[in-house]
């Protein structure tokens, strides 16, 4: 007995090719089978990735844009914000001026008032002083008259009416 590993003999070449045809076939069923439509399929799956990453970068484009648009928004705010606040600091500020000039328009009245007030007593108390005067004069006239003989009281009359003469006597 011959032992050869490999021994090239007529059905040995037929063994392989029938193998190698056999592999062809089943290669070619397979490819017919799995590989178109795997391959259907991976082009369909790359389609899709690409149709997403499409949509993905649109959407991103659309969110900048938003986002920019947003925050112009947000600086136009901000700005209408101050805008505002300082209008109504300026109608504080005249607020505030009409408060101030009602007040010293209100303390002036009343100062006036009080000036008024002051007047109107100080003539009161020389009225009921000039009153007193004349009471207390009157009383001392009477006990200075009445002290006094006839003849005294005479003379003394026509004295003060020569004095008088045409003086008028003023309140």
């Amino acid at each position: 007995m011959n032992s050869k590993i490999i021994e090239f003999s007529m059905v040995t070449v037929w063994d392989w090719a029938i193998q190698l045809f056999a592999l062809f076939l089943i290669i070619a069923v397979l490819a017919w089978l799995l590989f178109k439509p795997v391959s259907d399929f991976l082009e369909k799956r790359k389609a899709g990735i690409a149709s997403n990453l499409q949509e993905a970068s649109d959407a991103k484009k659309n969110a900048s844009a938003l986002k920019a648009e947003y925050e112009a928004k947000i600086k136009d705010i901000e700005s209408e914000a101050g805008e505002i606040l300082k209008a109504a600091r300026a109608k504080a500020l005249v607020r505030e001026e009409e408060i101030i000039a009602a007040a010293k328009a209100e303390a002036e009245a009343i100062k006036t008032k009080a000036l008024n007030d002051m007047k109107l007593e100080q003539e009161r108390v020389r009225a009921e002083m000039k009153d007193e005067m004349i009471e207390v004069a009157t009383l001392m006239a009477g006990k200075f008259v009445a002290a006094m003989d006839d003849a005294k009281q005479n003379e003394l009359i026509k004295e003060v009416i020569g004095e008088m003469g045409d003086v008028q006597w003023l309140n």
